[in-house]
C-alpha cells in the first residue's frame, strides 16, 4: 500500500493553527484524537480526521502535529499497518514499547516554553482531556478548547454526517419494552439521588429506545443523545427520521401512553444549548450523571457543584446483563453461524485444490452463506491471512489461499 502525501495538508494545518479565524490565539500544537463526539471506536467517514491528516485508519491512534513535528501514536496491532500508511512527515510512536514517550511527555520535550495545545473539545473525553491538562499544566503549558476543529476547516471534500432511517426492535428482539428500560434507569437514578442523566454513547442510546440504525458501517447505531430526567425524556436526532409512521409509534410520539413516558424529540445539533438549558434550572443539591468518557465539550456544560461522573453508566452495565430473549437470541444467532461456516469449510476443502480461492473470494463465500437469515449483518473487514506477519482488520486481498 502506498502512504498517504501529507506535505499540502500539514502546510494547511499549521496555518489554521495561527489563523484566528479559528482560534482566539495562536496554539503550538493541534491533538487528533480518533474518535467521534461519543468515543466510538468505529466512524462514519465525516469523523475520520485522523486518517485524514496522516492516512493511517487503523481503528486506535492519536495524531499530534506541532509547527515543526508530526506524531502519530498507536498500539501493537497496527504498527506494520501504520508504518505502511504515513509517509515521511510522521513519526510513529509504538505505544507500549519502553522507548516510546506517551503523548504528553512527547509534547513536554518539543514545545517551547508556554505553549498552547489544541484539542476539538467534542472529540476528546472528559477524564482524557483532565489527565492531559495536568501533565501539561505541570510543564507550564495549557490545554486549550478548539471550538471549530481544525481538521474539517481544511476538509474541503468531507462526507455529509449520515443520517439512516431507523430500526424498531420489538418483544421479540429485546424482552424489554423501552418504556421498561426508562423506568429501571430512573429507579437508578432515584436510588442515588439523581436527577438528569445524560446518554452520550451511541450504543446506550440504541439499546435504552429499542432503535437500530446504520450510520456506521457494521455497527447498529445512529446519532443521537438523550437527556433523561424523573419526568422528562429528550431525544435528540435528525428529525426527519422521525417521520415514518412504524418509528412515531414505536416512540408513541403521537400518543404517549403516561406523559412521564412522552418523548420530547429536538435536533440533533442542539444538545449542547438544551443541556445548558436544563442545567441553568437546576436545584443547589440536584445532580447530574454523565460518563466520564462523555465528551469535555458537555461535561463542562454541567457545573462541577452539579456533576457527578461515572465510569461506568446504569444503561452499560444494564446492557451488559442479558434476560431470556437476549439469550435466546445470541445463541440462535450462534447456531446460524455454526451451520454456514461448517459449510464455508466444506466449500473450501472442495474449492482450495483447484488453486482458484482468494482471500476475496473465501470472504464473499462466507457472506453468501451468512446471508441466508433475515437479520444478517457481517463485518466484512476484518477477513484476512497473515503471512509472518501480525495484521489486524485489514480488507481481504486476492492472494491466493494454498492450504487451510
Amino acid at each position: 500500500m502506498s502512504p498517504k502525501i501529507t506535505v499540502e495538508l500539514l502546510r494547511q494545518l499549521r496555518q489554521a493553527m495561527r489563523n484566528t479565524k479559528y482560534i482566539a490565539e495562536p496554539i503550538q500544537a493541534y491533538i487528533v484524537p480518533s474518535g467521534d463526539a461519543h468515543q466510538s471506536e468505529n466512524l462514519a467517514p465525516c469523523d475520520c480526521r485522523r486518517e485524514f491528516i496522516c492516512g493511517f485508519n487503523g481503528s486506535a491512534g492519536t495524531a499530534i502535529v506541532t509547527e515543526k513535528h508530526a506524531a502519530m501514536w498507536t498500539d501493537g496491532r497496527y504498527f506494520l499497518q501504520a508504518s505502511q500508511q504515513m509517509d515521511n512527515n510522521w513519526t510513529l510512536m509504538k505505544m507500549g514499547l519502553k522507548e516510546t514517550l506517551s503523548q504528553e511527555d512527547w509534547l513536554i520535550s518539543v514545545l517551547p516554553e508556554n505553549s498552547k495545545v489544541g484539542v476539538d473539545p467534542w472529540i476528546i473525553a472528559a477524564d482524557q482531556w483532565k489527565n492531559m491538562s495536568k501533565a501539561l499544566a505541570s510543564a507550564g503549558h495549557s490545554l486549550v478548547a478548539v471550538q471549530d476543529n481544525l481538521i474539517d476547516a481544511i476538509w474541503m471534500d468531507r462526507p455529509t454526517r449520515p443520517s439512516t432511517q431507523l430500526l424498531t426492535l420489538g418483544l421479540g428482539f429485546t424482552g424489554l419494552t423501552w418504556q421498561d428500560k426508562m423506568t429501571a434507569l430512573r429507579s437508578k437514578m432515584a436510588e442515588r439521588k439523581i436527577s438528569w442523566f445524560v446518554a452520550t454513547a451511541l450504543d446506550e442510546i440504541a439499546w435504552l429506545f429499542n432503535l437500530r440504525g446504520s450510520d456506521i458501517e457494521y455497527d447498529p447505531v445512529f446519532f443521537a443523545y438523550a437527556i433523561v430526567g424523573m419526568n422528562t425524556i429528550r431525544l435528540f436526532v435528525d428529525i426527519k427520521r422521525l417521520a415514518v409512521p412504524t418509528v412515531r409509534e414505536h416512540l408513541q410520539l403521537d400518543t404517549p401512553s403516561k406523559a412521564e413516558l412522552s418523548v420530547q424529540t429536538a435536533p440533533y445539533e442542539s444538545v449542547f444549548t438544551e443541556l445548558q438549558a436544563v442545567c441553568a434550572s437546576l436545584g443547589p443539591k440536584e445532580k447530574v450523571w454523565i460518563s466520564d468518557k462523555a465528551s469535555c465539550a458537555l461535561t463542562q456544560v454541567i457545573p462541577k457543584a452539579h456533576r457527578s461522573l461515572i465510569p461506568y453508566t446504569p444503561l452499560c452495565l444494564a446492557k451488559a446483563v442479558k434476560n431470556a430473549t437476549e439469550i435466546q437470541g445470541m445463541k440462535m444467532a450462534h447456531i446460524k453461524d455454526a451451520v454456514a461456516l461448517c459449510e464455508l469449510f466444506a466449500w473450501l476443502e472442495k474449492e482450495i485444490p483447484k488453486g482458484t480461492v482468494t482471500e476475496i473470494s473465501a470472504a464473499d463465500k462466507a457472506e453468501e452463506l451468512r446471508r441466508w437469515g433475515s437479520t444478517f449483518h457481517f463485518n466484512h473487514k476484518i477477513t484476512k491471512l497473515c503471512n509472518n506477519n501480525i495484521c489486524d482488520v485489514f480488507s481481504p486481498t486476492s492472494l491466493i489461499i494454498l492450504d487451510l
